[in-house]
């Protein structure tokens, strides 16, 4: 059984704790908290911009004293952030009476805390300051203060039903102005494993704790003690993944930085590894990428993998040297929760001066490209041709679109073609797709949805349609594949596994989720339970 991650899931029937962060269960709700302070009249202002340094805090004033601009730089910690972030918003003064007139900055745990003091300006107005906060629009901000989470309405309760979610929604980081939105991010690793960011602003790096029950689920507390002004303090708590009950938790990496939250899990793959290291769905045929073969007539064949690749949208060349033929295939974004298009390119052909390509047929279906290179003697300056296209001529065409991949690190003679039980092609580490020049090169991606669900994508390279099974026991998505043998194919091919676990182990009927089956890509859409 796979690692797997759960995301962010409701608390209760009623949604969230906190629409702003999905594992916040006590305390104060919001992006911000504002007060008025009775003894003095100061303002007193706290923003949550997890990750941010101290020293990236900056404070303008508006040239009137109405509002502070404040901006904040979260860098990016860890190589498997998908980016940095940059935060910026604006709080300040309502009323037409008074000004700012000082302004005390507090920055720590991911926190941006402040004291406004002001002053009167205008004794002949009615005193009745208030105050707000607001995003940065590129519009004049004073038309766009609003008021934030006030715990002194309602009789200073911290439980707003305004920051509480009637279904399975969260909301984005309204002062995110470059970077994640979300409290939650997660990253398929290339060798297995699973990497988590989760927010938690307000805890300190020694009230993190993360523990491993005995159902196997990963569970990250922490607790956020008040300061300064703050209302109360925070907690936070959710089972964020699972792993195999004989897991050893020392493999649990957790980095305590900027006060961001990362674990790192390998994924259980048995104790010699991958099946195929192409793809840890694939449980039976032949391996890789590629597979090159020989025929009785000298003929050449090559298989290459090209998910989400559609007929139209692979172009075959054949060099003008006829010695080798170029290669380049577009697979679209087919969904809007799809990372982004992706592009292949790669070559292959003759190293020999004897022989040149004659002629070439190739044929798409199914995510995968066959090519049939037939070739004729153009000399007899050399004894064999009988090689794979290796780094003789890619030096010609590196500049342009030659990916290497395991098979193409040569020469290979054709007769033997691709061996499927090859033990090299078997492994504890998964091999990004060596042809991918734009997009994802995993075989694996999945995406939290705002309203609770999850979003994944498998390929499964070869396996029609109407040859995907999908099946929910227990909590377990299961995705099954089978890819018949086509054309000159050593042999057919088999995918199976675990894909996503629901928080509840539950048995769904399949037909709950949402497939799209196509050019060997399967995509779920998982419904909230």
């Amino acid at each position: 059984m796979p690692v797997m991650n759960i995301g962010p899931v409701p608390q209760s029937h009623d949604g969230f704790y906190a629409t702003n962060n999905p594992y916040q269960v006590n305390g104060p709700k919001g992006f911000t908290e504002f007060k008025l302070m009775e003894e003095n009249e100061d303002l007193f202002a706290r923003l949550d911009f997890p990750g941010v340094t101290k020293e990236s805090v900056r404070i303008l004033v508006e040239p009137l004293k109405k509002a502070v601009f404040v901006f904040g730089d979260a860098p990016k910690e860890f190589r498997h952030d998908s980016s940095h972030r940059k935060y910026g918003t604006v709080t300040g003064l309502v009323c037409d009476c008074c000004e700012i007139s000082n302004i005390q900055c507090y920055v720590g745990d991911g926190v941006v805390r402040l004291v406004l003091s002001k002053k009167k300006i205008n004794r002949h107005v009615p005193s009745s300051c208030s105050f707000g906060g607001a995003t940065m629009p590129n519009v004049p901000f004073l038309a766009h203060i609003i008021h934030g989470y006030n715990p002194e309405v309602a009789g200073g309760h911290p439980l707003d039903p305004a920051f509480t979610g009637p279904g399975p929604v969260t909301l984005p980081h309204p002062s995110v102005l470059e970077g994640s939105t979300s409290a939650y991010e997660s990253k398929h690793l290339p060798n297995g494993g699973l990497f988590l960011r989760i927010d938690m602003p307000g805890v300190p790096n020694d009230r993190f704790t993360v523990t491993v029950e005995s159902d196997g689920g990963v569970n990250v507390i922490g607790r956020a003690p008040p300061a300064i002004h703050d209302s109360s303090g925070r907690e936070y708590r959710a089972k964020v993944a699972v792993v195999p009950l004989d897991y050893d938790n020392r493999r649990i990496k957790i980095f305590f930085c900027l006060f961001v939250l990362f674990c790192v899990c390998l994924l259980w793959c048995g104790a010699d590894g991958f099946y195929a290291i192409n793809n840890p769905f694939l449980v039976s045929g032949p391996k890789g990428f590629t597979e090159f073969k020989m025929l009785e007539n000298e003929d050449m064949f090559i298989r290459i993998d090209f998910p989400g690749v559609p007929q139209e949208g692979v172009k075959v060349r054949i060099d003008p040297t006829k010695k080798a033929v170029s290669i380049t295939a577009d697979a679209p974004k087919e969904h809007k929760h799809d990372s982004s298009p992706r592009n292949y390119g790669s070559a292959t052909g003759l190293v020999c001066k004897c022989c040149e390509i004659s002629g070439m047929t190739s044929h798409m279906l199914d995510g995968v490209l066959r090519l049939h290179l037939s070739k004729t003697h153009a000399s007899s300056q050399s004894p064999s041709c009988i090689f794979f296209f290796s780094q003789t001529f890619e030096l010609i065409f590196l500049s342009l679109f030659v990916v290497k991949d395991r098979c193409s690190a040569g020469p290979h003679k054709f007769p033997h073609g691709t061996d499927p039980h090859d033990p090299a092609l078997t492994g504890p580490l998964l091999e990004p797709h060596p042809c991918v020049n734009l997009g994802s090169d995993m075989a694996y991606e999945w995406k939290m949805l705002p309203n609770g669900g999850l979003y994944v994508r498998v390929d499964m390279p070869g396996v029609p349609k109407d040859r995907f099974t999908v099946s929910v026991v227990n909590g377990r998505v299961s995705v099954t594949g089978d890819a018949p043998g086509v054309s000159h194919d050593s042999g057919g091919r088999r995918y199976s596994g675990e894909v996503a676990m629901l928080e509840s182990h539950v048995s769904i009927p399949g037909r709950k989720i949402k497939t799209i089956a196509k050019n060997g890509v399967i995509r779920l859409i998982i419904p909230p339970i």
